[in-house]
């Protein structure tokens, strides 16, 4: 048997929300809490109901949900370093690459340079 509770927030300005805990096996069994316009009502329903939820289960819900805040602070930090990394290997990469470009274009400058020499001494010759 397997529990679903589902959070209904449908008037956000009245702060109506509908708790529904319902079974797999028997759709006939809904219980809905509905919190009414009267706040010692509604804290009575939720304290009454409140041994619905196992605080074994929520406890373990919740330092999960701070484990994984944990780690993913700790991944925020990371991922900055990582994109300032990759910021610098992208700058060197062009800073390389403009280099490289000039040499080549120096390279090819001395073959042409070459390439007359020989046929002028060609010519001489």
């Amino acid at each position: 048997m397997t529990n679903n509770i589902i959070f209904n927030n449908e008037n956000k300005q009245d702060h109506h929300f509908d708790i529904i805990n319902s079974t797999e096996d028997d759709e006939e069994q809904l219980t809905s809490l509905s919190s009414s316009s009267s706040i010692d009502d509604s804290q009575n329903i939720l304290i009454d109901k409140i041994e619905i939820f196992d605080d074994k289960k929520l406890n373990k819900l919740y330092d999960n949900w701070l484990e994984l805040d944990g780690e993913l602070r700790a991944f925020e930090t990371q991922h900055k370093i990582y994109v300032r990394k990759l910021d610098e290997v992208e700058s060197l990469k062009t800073q390389y690459r403009s280099q490289f470009d000039k040499y080549q274009k120096n390279i090819a400058q001395l073959q042409e340079t070459v390439a007359q020499l020989q046929k002028t001494y060609v010519k001489k010759g």
